[in-house]
């Protein structure tokens, strides 16, 4: 199936996470998707292990894999001369160009966003940093766990009270940041339509984790009290992980038709949930102990797939904590066809998640086309599309422009 965005190009000129997932998710979707990167070291991310079979190689680094599927790769130093005015004849071919450099960066080079709308009106440029391209702190540096503590999440959301603030794992503010930028293309794609004009998107991480409507900002804004952390301490039905035969669910009070410690007393078996201790969210934190004494003997002999199918049957709602390999396992996931996989000259055949939608019952990831190695595609790019020849090619490597 075609990709819904098969007809358009674009540029990846970033150095961290959020910009090369906001284009993968473009990439993904079919755009001709150019990965732009320094020459020799490339994109960061090469180096960062975990490696495939723990060899570390530029070709074989997990994270650089999974963020850039689909993509063609160049090199190219655009703080060379040579390499700016490559950039910018290709930046005259592109709909959409996603960058990651501090603000005002790219205008120095005279790759801004003014002088590449001059010879292209309809580009949308965007531009992911950790705090915006103006206000007091738009020329610091950051990275994800300062996100989420100038974001107000080490302080509300997420941890334990009992204990110091936790930061979530795997870049989840830089995914945030790279989600907003892929939806605010399709807004400017939508006003390039109408009008005609381009547009400069500015996309900051830090607001991408305030503007998340989790429960963190708007308990404050509407009454004034800030909220705090408060993990699963205690939280028995709601949050906290308990054993089972094979492995741990949590709980919780979802599907129960507003009578949660009765639905589940009946399923249990269990009359001692319906003390009126248990019957509200706080006395369930107060008494979790006695609550906890009650509940995890009973969890204790089932399989956490039979208590699943067994409390779902009932419009009871258990999580599984499931391992990695149990979700790649998953025969939900394999019936639905959610998995691709792709064949990598580096690293061998490795399997990816799908988009997370399908589209007319197919899965929106367009092609399978994985990460490329570094430079894999200049000749395709530079000689076939802009026309240089393989000397010019051999001159621009030699000056480390390539």
């Amino acid at each position: 199936m075609p990709g819904i965005l098969s007809e358009l190009r674009v540029l990846e000129l970033t150095h961290r996470p959020s910009g090369a997932y906001c284009a993968k998710l473009l990439a993904d979707q079919g755009a001709d998707t150019i990965k732009v990167e320094p020459p020799g070291w490339g994109d960061q991310a090469r180096h960062e292990p975990p490696f495939i079979d723990e060899v570390p190689d530029p070709d074989r680094g997990t994270s650089y894999l999974a963020f850039n599927t689909n993509k063609r790769g160049i090199t190219l130093d655009v703080e060379q001369a040579d390499g700016r005015e490559l950039f910018q004849r290709l930046a005259a071919t592109a709909d959409i160009i996603v960058e990651s450099f501090p603000p005002g960066k790219l205008a120095e080079l005279g790759l801004g966003y003014e002088q590449l709308s001059q010879s292209n009106p309809g580009l949308i440029l965007v531009s992911i940093t950790y705090f915006g391209q103006d206000g007091p702190y738009a020329g610091y540096q950051g990275d994800d766990l300062v996100a989420q503590a100038m974001g107000g999440y080490l302080y509300a959301v997420t941890g334990s009270a009992s204990k110091p603030p936790m930061g979530t794992a795997l870049q989840q503010m830089e995914i945030t940041a790279a989600r907003n930028g892929a939806v605010a293309v399709m807004a400017a794609l939508l006003r390039r339509e109408q009008s005609g004009k381009g547009t400069h998107i500015d996309v900051s991480t830090m607001e991408a984790a305030v503007s998340t409507p989790s429960g963190l900002i708007h308990p404050y804004t509407y009454t004034g009290r800030n909220p705090h952390r408060g993990g699963s301490d205690g939280n028995v039905m709601d949050g906290m992980h308990l054993p089972t035969l094979d492995g741990e669910v949590t709980l919780t009070t979802a599907g129960t038709g507003g009578r949660p410690m009765e639905a589940w007393a009946e399923f249990l078996e269990e009359p001692g949930l319906l003390d009126s201790r248990f019957a509200s969210r706080a006395g369930r934190m107060e008494h979790w102990e006695e609550l906890h004494g009650l509940v995890a003997p009973k969890l204790a002999q089932w399989t956490n797939l039979d208590l699943m199918r067994e409390t779902m049957a009932r419009g009871l709602v258990v999580g599984l904590v499931q391992t990695p390999q149990q979700v790649v396992e998953s025969p939900h996931l394999e019936e639905r066809g959610f998995f691709v996989e792709m064949d990598h000259a580096g690293a061998g055949t490795l399997q990816y998640p799908g988009s997370g939608f399908f589209i007319d019952g197919e899965n929106a990831m367009a092609s399978a086309r994985s990460a490329p190695r570094l430079g894999e595609h200049n000749v395709e790019v530079l000689c076939g599309e802009l026309g240089l020849t393989v000397r010019e090619l051999g001159l621009l490597r030699a000056a480390r422009v390539i």
